[in-house]
């Protein structure tokens, strides 16, 4: 199913109330990049799931996949994108991607991203002995 434009607006404008951190326009051009979803049901259901939970900060992931959807849903939702590091690993919830940022050797910016480790001045002095 497509989403409309108007549906659009009436999801963003309720995310907006439970969340008004979370801007109209910027909810409505993210929903209008993600208008194929598997009905304007499952769409209000995984929105304000995500809405409503605290640690989400942002609106984005509301169109990964996870429990957020209905059951009947999530057989319709394409793919997650893979992590261009970690072989196996879906590229916005990597494991070793946050592991790398719990080390301090990757920014957060960079999960699921290609990401060079910078060299340690440590490790080039105990390499060059």
């Amino acid at each position: 199913m497509t989403i409309t434009d108007q549906q659009s607006r009436a999801v963003a404008y309720l995310l907006h109330e439970i969340r008004p951190d979370w801007g109209v326009a910027s909810l409505v051009s993210l929903i209008d990049k993600h208008r194929d979803v598997p009905s304007l049901g499952a769409l209000t259901i995984a929105a304000t799931t995500k809405a409503m939970e605290a640690s989400c900060k942002t609106p984005a992931p509301i169109f990964h996949p996870g429990p957020h959807w209905p059951a009947a849903a999530r057989a319709h939702l394409s793919k997650p994108e893979p992590c261009a590091d970690h072989i196996g690993q879906d590229a916005h919830t990597c494991r070793s991607c946050w592991a790398d940022v719990k080390a301090g050797i990757r920014p957060q910016t960079h999960i699921g991203k290609h990401h060079e480790a910078v060299a340690d001045a440590a490790a080039s002095v105990i390499e060059g002995e």
